[in-house]
């Protein structure tokens, strides 16, 4: 759909639904940014930064931006298809050979041997096998809980190769390429990425894409002199993770109700600032919604922001083409997964006002953001309330934006 109302109605009906989400008691605190054509035509912080204070939440606040580190760590993967060094169709073992002899377990539980290890473009599209503790697949959890398998988002002290060796330990839930689950097949390639190039994924975000573009905030172990910018973490008072029931912080490690499963996340918010803690590919880099909206302009330009060009626009127009067919996602009906983003691929059966051929992605602490090509709009909604700020809480943020009476 094209933006067919003024501006003033639409910034009207905006402020309303942010006055509602906070006032109501959904989340203390949301920063919102909206681009088009470049230029800034929404920008609000609503709340506070943390529950109990007057501090006003604001736009230079930092986030923990859990899943929408999964771009960041896919354009550096796409990055490093465009020297040679990787390609899509090479096999996860070719640089972790611990993912060589990966079994797979059915339905009724037996395993046999997987048909070839996983490759460079399963892991972008989640196609390859793996999970997520959260995700609480029946076949899966049991031997992900017991192999400590860390979602990224917890255990401090595990390093890159223990994390790899522990999710390699673990059977998949499918032959390779056959199916579709969302999993932590992002913080494989941020491991592919450190191998390839020898340095921390922190290190090749910030030499590859962060300083070509300006962006100071992109950070997987911040320093603790930075701290004090850190929006406090909150989740659901009730477990049922519904709108308007109130909100409670999280200030250590915490199992939380993912709803949308029945499974639990397992949280811990100081893990952003662990030095010790693994450069988590699809869930440990932080940052400011200004920073983040130019990686996403550069995007939306093929590649390009400022006269600086991150990646060819080819390469972005292939990274952001559905890539999964008919596969269900983590979405539902209506969407499709590209070489790294969520991508609609039918507005009516997805329910959402966002034209086919949108893209963007959430994050669990409550962070989303979507690309709009055919209105040239870059959006970002983040909070620090966890489960529902990246679904319940953005979703009605980001249809208000299209929103006509």
């Amino acid at each position: 759909m094209t933006l067919a109302f003024s501006p003033e109605t639409r910034n009207a009906k905006l402020d309303e639904t942010l006055k509602g989400l906070v006032e109501g008691r959904s989340t203390p605190g949301i920063v919102v940014l909206v681009l088009q054509d470049g230029r800034p035509v929404y920008s609000r912080s609503v709340g506070v930064r943390e529950v109990g204070s007057t501090a006003p939440i604001g736009e230079n606040d930092r986030f923990r931006l859990a899943s929408m580190t999964k771009a960041v760590t896919s354009v550096a993967a796409m990055i490093l298809i465009e020297q040679g060094k990787i390609g899509l169709d090479d096999p996860v073992s070719r640089f972790l050979p611990e993912f060589a002899s990966l079994r797979v377990r059915g339905p009724e539980g037996a395993e046999v041997p997987a048909s070839r290890a996983p490759t460079i473009r399963e892991l972008l599209t989640h196609t390859a096998g793996f999970s997520y503790n959260f995700i609480n697949n029946p076949r899966l959890v049991d031997a992900y809980r017991e192999a400590r398998v860390t979602d990224g988002l917890d255990q401090p002290q595990v390093t890159t190769a223990e994390a790899m060796q522990r999710l390699a330990s673990v059977p998949l839930g499918y032959q390779p390429g056959t199916g579709w689950e969302y999993s932590l097949a992002t913080d494989v390639l941020g491991a592919v990425i450190e191998k390839v190039t020898g340095a921390s994924l922190e290190v090749f975000v910030t030499e590859r894409i962060a300083k070509p573009l300006g962006i100071q905030s992109f950070v997987f172990n911040v320093p603790e002199n930075i701290r004090s910018s850190f929006v406090q973490v909150t989740r659901p008072a009730q477990a049922t993770g519904a709108l308007g029931t109130g909100y409670v912080p999280v200030m250590g490690p915490e199992a939380v109700p993912f709803p949308l499963t029945k499974g639990t996340a397992n949280l811990d918010p100081n893990r952003a600032f662990a030095q010790t803690a693994y450069n988590s590919g699809g869930a440990g880099m932080s940052g400011t919604i200004g920073d983040y909206a130019r990686f996403l302009q550069m995007l939306l330009n093929e590649g390009e922001l400022d006269g600086v060009r991150v990646l060819r626009p080819e390469t972005v127009r292939q990274m952001t083409q559905n890539a999964t067919g008919n596969m269900r996602t983590i979405r539902g009906p209506g969407w499709g997964f590209t070489l790294g983003f969520g991508i609609v691929t039918d507005p009516a059966a997805a329910k959402s006002r966002l034209p086919a051929g949108s893209y963007g992605w959430g994050g669990i602490y409550g962070t989303q953001f979507w690309i709009d090509p055919a209105n040239r709009v870059v959006g970002l909604v983040l909070t620090q309330t966890a489960i529902i700020g990246s679904g319940p809480i953005s979703n009605l943020i980001r249809e208000a934006f299209y929103w006509a009476d």
